[in-house]
């Protein structure tokens, strides 16, 4: 279970109130209507019946779960709130009236109840922001799928947590037993927010140990590769191509998601020198590639920049650690390269060279000078440096269950922010690999375009594989 302390009395002293981090602000700074800063997952539930079970999951079931991880997961009640003047950043309090019945609702999906019907409801609860007065998330029972199945959607806002820490908080939230064999709901007493003067005091204590921190010595060595590494990332994206991926975004969204065996992916990576990674950059890069074709637009020499996103987080934080903590680096992509197979082995340099050249946390710190200066969401809405944003989440490789019921499949969404108008992320679950494109509805009437150049690029690579290794590669590709 994600712990995350908040201002309270523990142990008989009292802790410091949880403040919003420079990660949240960006967040916030560059949020607007027609794109807020969510992400979510579609989990798709198995059919009790089928393992001796009667019925699946009910909105009070979730409910009732949810109430139960109140006392031990803070994100799940807590909200924003204004320090005040002279009083710092934001700090998260406790929700004194949070309502569950607002946060787990219940949807149905329109017949027949396929995936694409499935992704279209998806879409369309995820479009639109968050209430900042209530805590910032939601879930929802959808029935209706096919062979009597239900799903649970997850929707929460990037400020609670990331990729890595949404999985854990919902699984922790809902993978144990059914409720009602746990006994009584422990009951959960929120703590009261601290006044403005407590703010204003904290404010003043974290500042003044500030000034009395001495300074961190960065030797020349450190300093001239610091400087070398922000300088390549600046000279990455000197010379971006002109494309019709980046314009104003609009508030309606579209899904669709692509399927392939991680065993297969993981071979097809070895083949190319590349990374599972590499092979998903790969097919959204032959996604892209045939969208822009068929709009007309040349691909001579056509690079690509994409946002790579990667966790920041210690080996501790990754088994503990809520919030975002995110960073990221920008990689070539060579869409204008129109064999499969050295394209992919081109991402896989292009790739390593970003890892190893630029600074994980370069875009943040730009990212987080824009947001002072009051100018994050303008740059994030008018660059044309970055055309989309990928992201790769390891999730658990064995089957789980939530609420005794088996997990079948896991659908990830992201957000999409400013003028990037498409994103990729990748979540893998139980030995497949699921790439979810997200995109403007509006601006992309031609996603079926984009997904039909993935599933040929990987038909491409899984063939060269098995030609060059002669050995068969038997997986799953959808």
């Amino acid at each position: 279970m994600i712990e995350i302390e908040s201002f309270a009395v523990q142990n008989g002293r009292h802790t410091r109130p949880e403040r919003l981090n420079a990660f949240d602000m960006i967040n916030l700074a560059v949020e607007t209507p027609a794109a807020p800063m969510t992400i979510g997952a579609v989990l798709v539930l198995d059919r009790p019946a089928a393992h001796g079970g009667e019925g699946g999951p009910s909105v009070a079931t979730i409910r009732q779960a949810v109430e139960r991880a109140l006392v031990s997961a803070p994100p799940l009640r807590r909200v924003i709130r204004s320090a005040g003047p002279l009083a710092g950043r934001p700090v998260w309090v406790d929700d004194c009236a949070f309502d569950v019945d607002r946060h787990v609702l219940t949807a149905r999906v329109p017949w027949p109840g396929d995936q694409a019907q499935l992704l279209r409801l998806a879409a369309q609860l995820m479009s639109g922001p968050l209430d900042r007065a209530h805590p910032l998330w939601r879930m929802w029972l959808l029935t209706g799928l096919a062979e009597g199945r239900v799903a649970i959607l997850v929707k929460l806002h990037h400020v609670l947590a990331d990729g890595l820490a949404a999985i854990r908080l919902v699984l922790s939230t809902l993978e144990r037993a059914l409720p009602e064999t746990d006994g009584p709901v422990p009951r959960w007493v929120p703590v009261p927010a601290p006044s403005w003067s407590t703010l204003v005091a904290d404010n003043l204590r974290a500042r003044l140990a500030a000034v009395r921190q001495p300074p961190r010595r960065v030797g020349p060595r450190q300093l001239a590769g610091m400087v070398r590494g922000h300088w390549r990332m600046i000279a990455t994206l000197r010379h971006a191509a002109r494309t019709s991926l980046n314009a104003p975004i609009g508030p309606r969204r579209r899904l669709a998601v692509m399927r392939v065996d991680l065993v297969e992916a993981k071979q097809v990576a070895h083949r190319h020198g590349g990374k599972v990674n590499d092979v998903v950059l790969s097919l959204a890069t032959a996604g892209v590639r045939a969208l822009l074709h068929t709009r007309g637009e040349s691909l001579d020499g056509l690079w690509l920049h994409a946002t790579v996103a990667m966790s920041l987080r210690t080996s501790a934080e990754a088994l503990d650690g809520g919030g975002n903590r995110t960073g990221g680096f920008v990689v070539r992509l060579p869409a204008g390269e129109p064999d499969p197979a050295a394209r992919l082995g081109s991402i896989a340099v292009e790739s390593a060279r970003a890892k190893r050249d630029q600074p994980p946390t370069a875009g943040n710190v730009l990212l987080i000078w824009l947001a002072r200066m009051g100018i994050a969401n303008y740059f994030s809405r008018h660059q044309r440096m970055i055309h989309f944003v990928e992201s790769n989440v390891p999730g658990p490789p064995v089957p789980v269950h939530v609420l005794g019921t088996p997990i079948l499949d896991v659908l990830p969404i992201g957000n999409l922010a400013g003028n990037l108008g498409v994103s990729f992320l990748a979540v893998s679950y139980a030995g497949t690999l699921a790439i979810t494109v997200h995109v403007d509805a509006d601006r992309f009437p031609d996603l079926p375009v984009l997904l039909a150049g993935m599933r040929r690029e990987w038909a491409m690579l899984r063939a060269t594989t098995v030609l060059c290794d002669g050995v068969k590669v038997a997986g799953r590709g959808s």
